[in-house]
C-alpha cells in the first residue's frame, strides 16, 4: 500500500489537473464513490445524514448526497461551522442540490447542534464530510461537541477521504475524531493512517481511484 503526505497528495492532484482532469471531475468522482460505498452499507430507501463542511471535502459530501437522493434514499444534509463562502466547486454542488429541492440545514452554534440531534434522530448511516486532509491545529469546542454527538449515535459512519479531526500526516487526533465504520479515501492512503492509534477511527479502509 502506498502512503502519501498531504503535500504529496496536493502535488498528485495538481499533476492530474495539468494533464487535463478538471477539479470538478475529481469532486464528482469522489462524491459518487462515497455514495456507492454508502449504498453498500445500508438497505435501499434507508435514511442517511451527511455532515458537510464548506471546503472541498464538504463538496464531496454534497455530491454523495445528490447521488443518494437520486437513488431514492432518505437524505438529510447539514452544513456545519460558521457560515462562509464555499470553495467554487463546492458551491456548484450545493447549487445542484438546491435544484433538486434539497436545501441543506446549517449548524453553526452548539445550541443548533443540540436541536439537530433530537431524540428521534436515528439515521441508518452517517456520512462524515466535515474536514479533509488539510485541517491543522486542535479543533474548537463547537467541532468537538459535534463529533462527540456523531460518535454517540452508535450507527455506521462513512468518512469521506479521512475521518474528521484526524491529522492526515501524523494520524494523531486533533481534539476529537469521528469514529468511522469505513473510510473511503481517494488516490492513496494517507501517511497518518500508518499510526496504530488511527485505526480505531478509520475502520475499514477503502481506496478509490477518482482519476488522479
Amino acid at each position: 500500500m502506498q502512503y502519501v503526505t498531504v503535500q504529496q497528495m496536493r502535488k498528485i492532484e495538481e499533476a492530474a489537473v495539468k494533464k487535463g482532469t478538471a477539479l470538478s471531475t475529481l469532486m464528482e468522482n469522489a462524491g459518487k464513490a462515497a455514495a456507492n460505498e454508502a449504498m453498500a452499507m445500508m438497505r435501499h430507501n434507508a435514511s442517511v445524514v451527511t455532515f458537510a463542511g464548506y471546503g472541498n471535502n464538504g463538496g464531496d459530501g454534497l455530491v454523495a448526497a445528490r447521488y443518494l437522493l437520486k437513488s431514492d434514499y432518505q437524505v438529510k444534509t447539514f452544513l456545519v461551522g460558521s457560515s462562509k463562502s464555499f470553495s467554487p466547486k463546492t458551491q456548484e454542488n450545493y447549487d445542484a442540490l438546491i435544484k433538486l429541492n434539497h436545501k441543506p440545514e446549517e449548524i453553526a452554534t452548539i445550541e443548533e447542534i443540540e436541536k439537530a440531534f433530537v431524540s428521534s434522530f436515528n439515521p441508518a448511516l452517517v456520512i462524515d464530510a466535515i474536514f479533509g486532509i488539510g485541517i491543522r491545529g486542535v479543533l474548537d469546542n463547537f467541532y468537538i461537541k459535534l463529533i462527540d454527538k456523531i460518535n454517540a449515535l452508535a450507527v455506521p459512519t462513512l468518512a469521506v477521504d479521512i475521518p474528521s479531526g484526524l491529522d492526515a500526516d501524523s494520524g494523531e487526533p486533533l481534539g476529537a475524531v469521528v469514529r468511522a465504520t469505513e473510510t473511503v479515501t481517494f488516490g492513496c492512503a494517507k501517511a497518518g493512517f500508518k499510526n496504530p492509534k488511527a485505526k480505531q477511527y478509520i475502520g475499514t479502509l477503502v481506496i478509490v481511484d477518482i482519476g488522479l
